[in-house]
């Protein structure tokens, strides 16, 4: 009975982030083809065009991860990855699936949008949660929390900066500080390879918070589109400098990223 409970929140799962994935898509496209104001002049189709690239990308990226973490680990040359880099794997799907929906979310609404979107997440990953072996308590107080806080920002009730605050926090402690984080959450221990997807989860918070902070400091959104995914290319660019090595991660599929995120950046901000 247990397998199979486990087999139909998997396919659950799977459905919400493909309905997800379409509805970001959707709302992605209905964009206008408009010139974007920065602060150097004006932006052409190059910038929304840029947005509309990232966007699709990152959420087709996280649902296929979520959807075949192992096979997602094989692109990228790990071809027997052990069962908690596999899971951890499709967390960070998750979690780029998040991102995307952020992004396309209307640029005035995405912060208090963005909490509902973290509890959608949270309750879609409970499959992996359940193989992580973190306490049901933690998670309902996360769904909670981002929806409390989704719907006190969008009436206006509570300042933007907590759920940037949430993604911050949250997206720091997953990338930089794994081992600590999965025991304050009484979560099992995970492998170097599954804390390091861990840290790849950590990286989509990271860039959504950056994103939402600088929507809320008044930046159009090519600019704010394009600071996250600068930040995504640096933590890309650290990942082959400073773990794909010790993990005998190749070089390649990050790299390419570092190069995608860094030119999709500078499309937004040229």
């Amino acid at each position: 009975r247990g397998r199979s409970e486990n087999k139909i929140a998997a396919a659950l799962s799977i459905i919400m982030y493909k309905l997800l994935l379409v509805l970001a898509s959707a709302q992605a496209l209905k964009r206008p083809q408009r010139a974007l104001s920065v602060r150097g002049g004006e932006l052409g189709l190059n910038a929304d065009t840029a947005i509309q690239v990232g966007t699709g990308l990152m959420g087709v990226a996280g649902a296929y991860t979520v959807i075949d973490p192992a096979g997602n680990l094989d692109k990228y040359g790990v071809s027997k990855p052990d069962a908690s880099a596999v899971n951890m794997m499709a967390w960070a799907g998750g979690w780029q699936v998040a991102l995307a929906a952020i992004y396309a979310a209307d640029a005035e609404k995405a912060v208090g949008l963005s909490g509902y979107v973290a509890a959608a997440n949270i309750v879609a990953l409970e499959p992996v949660r359940e193989v992580m072996g973190c306490p049901k308590a933690s998670q309902y107080a996360w769904i909670a929390i981002c929806t409390a806080l989704g719907y006190k920002t969008l009436s206006g009730d509570v300042s933007p900066w907590a759920l940037i605050a949430v993604y911050g926090m949250n997206g720091l402690q997953q990338h930089f500080m794994q081992d600590k984080t999965l025991e304050m959450y009484g979560c099992k221990k995970q492998s170097a390879l599954g804390k390091s997807m861990m840290g790849v989860a950590g990286n989509s918070m990271l860039m959504s918070a950056v994103y939402l902070g600088a929507l809320t400091q008044g930046k159009s959104q090519a600019e704010a589109f394009g600071i996250s995914w600068a930040v995504g290319a640096a933590l890309a660019a650290k990942f082959c400098i400073t773990e794909a090595d010790d993990l005998k991660v190749p070089k390649a599929g990050p790299g390419v990223w570092a190069v995608i995120s860094a030119g999709i950046a500078y499309a937004c901000l040229k």
